[in-house]
């Protein structure tokens, strides 16, 4: 089942097409929970396990995403620990009002959680101290892989996403193309705070001091030969990457291509 167009899925504000009801993502033991409020701090408050409706495409998706940072705190935990995945934060899923939220097509994440002291609350981490933020961009490059857009607090068109990473179906997760700012973003984010280029900002146009960044990074990374405009299999190498990087807090480099298998970066994929 292929989604509308953005203009037809914006234009309307009718709940459509079947959908699930769920507690978990993935496994029936990774929870989801909603936040009902924030502390004293800025971080949000999940107090229990909830049922959140999605459509069944999206459940699988945003599945796959926990999958996979599971699979990262794993085996590329910060500080080099192997850590455990717990749960998910959620803001909402299906809600009728125009856009798809009302398809069941988009989810409002709001933490990521590997235990007490490994965790992204999407309030605060994105413009917190830099190994948590390259732990949120980490978060950010997952859900690439498996959302064709992702919104979030550099990414925020309407001034609505700084304390929520947005995903929806609204574009398959396809191969990067640098007229999208989802996929704009992630670079500049990546040449920022994992090749430490200065003075770039993060705003989703790929000009030229964005070119040059990409440039740094693509050096870095070993990936003169792996242009991830070119194919999906590409994208999802440079996604991994990114990922490694950020939740391991290493430096551009410490990784390269030759280090991501690309069958299991092909496995991956939408």
């Amino acid at each position: 089942m292929s989604f509308p167009s953005s203009s037809t899925a914006f234009s309307r504000s009718t709940c459509e097409y079947p959908d699930i009801t769920r507690n978990w993502l993935y496994d029936s033991g990774w929870k989801m929970r909603y936040r009902s409020g924030y502390d004293r701090n800025g971080f949000g408050v999940h107090p229990n396990v909830t049922s959140f409706t999605m459509h069944e495409e999206a459940h699988t998706q945003a599945g796959k995403v926990i999958r996979d940072l599971y699979s990262l705190g794993k085996y590329h935990g910060y500080a080099g620990i192997s850590r455990s995945y717990q749960w998910t934060g959620l803001a909402g899923a299906k809600v009728c009002k125009p856009g798809y939220h009302r398809y069941g097509a988009a989810i409002d994440f709001t933490r990521f959680d590997w235990g007490s002291d490994c965790f992204v609350d999407t309030a605060v981490h994105g413009k917190a101290r830099r190994y948590l933020r390259r732990r949120y961009l980490a978060v950010i490059a997952t859900c690439r892989k498996h959302f064709g857009i992702v919104l979030h607090c550099h990414n925020d068109p309407d001034g609505s996403h700084w304390n929520h990473i947005h995903v929806d179906r609204g574009r398959k997760a396809v191969a990067m193309n640098w007229g999208w700012e989802t996929d704009t973003t992630i670079i500049q984010w990546a040449a920022r705070d994992l090749a430490g280029v200065e003075g770039l900002a993060i705003d989703g146009d790929f000009g030229p001091k964005t070119g040059e960044a990409f440039k740094v990074l693509r050096s870095r990374f070993g990936a003169e030969d792996c242009d991830p405009t070119a194919s999906n299999t590409n994208t999802m190498i440079w996604l991994n990457l990114i990922g490694r990087h950020g939740m391991t807090d290493q430096d551009a480099g410490t990784y390269q291509v030759n280090d991501i298998e690309r069958h299991d970066a092909t496995a991956a994929r939408d």
